[in-house]
């Protein structure tokens, strides 16, 4: 396929959303820095120096990064800490960057509120994450899913009004029979169960929930209206997380629940996560692959399976060093995961091969919105030693649904369509044909 004449951004934000102030009189460096960060989705607004903020910020939390001038310590009465003290930036991220690692300096940055600082040439996977951690510390965080097994409504729907004050999304079932049907469909990250529930005994739904190796890690809470030692013994003996007893207090189900889901999200994240990049591991993406597809087919929707390949990724390891391959590959997948939309799924295959499942998207699309991503991988600037950058690329594989019926089929055909693309010259999107 050729390539398209213009690529439409797939990303998903408002400028507002990922804005970054850069001050800095130096205009190479305000040109350099923001061509790097814009590939990854920030947008950058320039200023020359700190007063320059006061009519360029808003009330919302926003992220600062400050270049420091080279002779910062000769006019103690005019630094540039003292600006920023005087502005009262408290709502405010601030990072700094020079171009000499000194003490004092480091000192005075702390000092004035910095949260990070990086010394020239500036390791643009690194300024990513740490962008990355701010921008998600004053965001909204992900809602929890609680699906609630119930028999009687008016109880449930006051356990679903609490949880959705809390922030969270909650799901109601109030006829055992379609229990299962509806973990499949919500995906819970923890489920409030009632001990008593018409036509069927709860331990024995429970045990049938954990036989499914997709669902035997999410929290199990019971509910009972009676305090049965035995039944409790029973109730965690099923790999239950807790036995609440019944009337609840809104606030005791909302600490309970909460606590609960925190500690089962870090815990799933090392299962499923892998170390280095944060995406899916292999595992955990070959699930969730055949999870899309099966909704994609009950639906009669659209999925796209792209695979990745760093080119000579081997020569970088060997030239520079495994932690400079890490560094390329963390990028790559920061990349991925501002570029792609939110509910897209990046995962890691193994070694440097990334995978990307494109939910809701046809093969013409999900090739357009990878182009996109190659081009800006390839202008991305790596610094593996200090003498000068290192620019790469990738390859990359797509097949689609229901070009391909299975998730077996998806993934070989997307791995068969990468080997022809690094084979017939590297840096090329290449489409499996069905």
């Amino acid at each position: 396929m050729d390539k398209p004449k213009s690529i439409n951004s797939p990303l998903l934000v408002k400028p507002s959303d990922r804005l970054v102030y850069l001050v800095t009189q130096d205009h190479h460096f305000a040109s350099y820095v923001s061509q790097q960060l814009t590939h990854f989705g920030y947008f950058i607004q320039h200023v020359r120096d700190i007063k320059s903020l006061v009519n360029s910020i808003t009330d919302q939390p926003v992220t600062i990064l400050v270049d420091l001038p080279l002779h910062e310590d000769n006019d103690p009465k005019n630094s540039i800490f003292v600006e920023i003290n005087k502005l009262q930036l408290s709502s405010c991220s601030l990072i700094f960057t020079s171009d000499y690692d000194d003490q004092t300096v480091r000192l005075k940055s702390i000092q004035a509120g910095g949260t990070a600082f990086f010394t020239k040439p500036i390791n643009i996977v690194s300024l990513i994450d740490k962008l990355d951690s701010l921008h998600r510390t004053i965001s909204n965080p992900q809602s929890f899913r609680v699906l609630i097994v119930e028999g009687d409504y008016t109880v449930a729907s006051y356990y679903q009004m609490i949880l959705k004050l809390s922030g969270m999304e909650a799901q109601i079932v109030t006829k055992s029979i379609n229990v299962l049907e509806h973990v499949r469909e919500f995906h819970p990250d923890l489920i409030l169960m009632d001990t008593f529930m018409p036509e069927i005994n709860t331990a024995d739904l429970a045990r049938v929930i954990r036989q499914i190796d997709d669902f035997v890690s999410i929290p199990i809470i019971f509910l009972s209206s009676e305090d049965d030692f035995a039944r409790r013994i029973e109730a965690l003996d099923l790999g239950g997380d807790d036995f609440l007893i019944k009337p609840i207090k809104a606030s005791h189900l909302k600490a309970i629940v909460r606590s609960r889901l925190e500690r089962s999200r870090i815990l799933r994240s090392y299962m499923v996560r892998d170390s280095l990049t944060s995406l899916l591991n292999h595992t955990a993406f070959r699930s969730v692959l055949a999870q899309e597809v099966n909704r994609s087919r009950r639906q009669n929707a659209e999925l796209a399976l792209a695979m990745l390949d760093i080119d000579h990724f081997k020569m970088v390891n060997d030239t520079y060093g495994h932690a400079a391959g890490d560094r390329v590959l963390k990028g790559l997948s920061r990349l991925l995961q501002q570029r792609l939309r939110k509910y897209d799924i990046v995962g890691r295959y193994g070694g440097d091969e990334l995978v990307t499942l494109l939910i809701d998207c046809d093969v013409k699309q999900a090739f357009t919105i990878m182009d996109e991503i190659r081009v800006h991988f390839s202008e991305i600037e790596f610094y593996p030693n200090e003498a000068r950058p290192l620019n790469l690329t990738f390859s990359c594989g797509i097949s689609a649904f229901p070009g391909f019926l299975t998730a077996e089929e998806l993934s070989d055909s997307a791995d068969q369509a990468l080997y022809v693309a690094k084979g017939s010259g590297r840096n090329k999107i290449t489409i499996a044909s069905s």
